[in-house]
């Protein structure tokens, strides 16, 4: 049986047809990897925009949250990573769905050593705005006076930003951003680490690195693309629609 990681969705994305077809693709998914599944690594941004009020979450991720808690309930342990489209997470997901969240990074044990695992934004040092904004957007007195604005409100307002920042991000060249991922994991590799396995910059890639490895996830929304692990090789598949 494997860990599997997957990661930026980015559903709730206001198209709902691509939301259907993210949704039917992952169900899908599933079934295929079925009795392998032993461990399902979420790597941040399943939503476009996660924002969990006191007693309200939005109602258009009810059926793939109702999937996943299906997961849990069969014994598949499910860990949710927070990225910087969901990371406004309250307790919902661990105390009423049993995942286990992860609000930074956390590590695997695996026989070959441990694998750092995290959604990766902010690693690059290069996009610099973002790191400062992280701070500004996860300060928990601005987060308190967010909750302040009205649902509807609240959520118009982040999507709107959210489509903007991602269209922004994904003019970016993407290889500027890849190599800067790499060398942050040589920098772990350095602090023990056998492999770094991230998503957030939606570029799919095993890389050997030595005896190390840096590993993306890639996204969701054009690769469909996943990772198995199985306590020593890392494989990359994807998983396309069929007519």
């Amino acid at each position: 049986m494997a860990t599997y990681f997957v990661s930026d969705f980015h559903l709730g994305e206001l198209d709902p047809e691509r939301d259907r077809k993210k949704y039917r693709l992952f169900c899908r998914f599933l079934e295929r990897i079925g009795a392998d599944l032993d461990h399902l690594v979420i790597l941040g941004d399943l939503f476009d925009f996660w924002f969990e009020y006191r007693y309200l979450i939005p109602k258009q991720h009810l059926p793939i949250l109702f999937r996943l808690h299906d997961l849990v309930a069969a014994g598949v342990q499910v860990t949710y990573v927070c990225g910087n489209h969901d990371f406004w997470i309250g307790d919902f997901m661990d105390v009423e769905l049993g995942f286990n969240l992860v609000r930074d990074d956390f590590s695997i044990a695996s026989p070959k050593g441990r694998v750092l695992v995290l959604h990766g934004d902010g690693v690059a040092s290069s996009d610099w705005k973002y790191r400062i904004l992280k701070r500004v957007l996860r300060n928990r007195i601005n987060v308190a006076l967010y909750r302040l604005l009205p649902p509807s409100l609240a959520y118009g307002l982040a999507l709107a930003v959210s489509r903007r920042s991602r269209g922004h991000t994904e003019r970016r060249p993407k290889d500027s951003f890849v190599e800067e991922y790499v060398d942050f994991a040589k920098r772990k590799f350095t602090e023990g680490y056998f492999a770094v396995v991230c998503g957030h910059i939606h570029s799919p890639e095993i890389r050997k690195v030595g005896d190390n490895y840096y590993v993306n996830s890639g996204d969701w929304l054009t690769h469909f693309s996943y990772v198995r692990f199985d306590g020593s090789q890392f494989v990359l598949g994807n998983l396309h629609d069929e007519k």
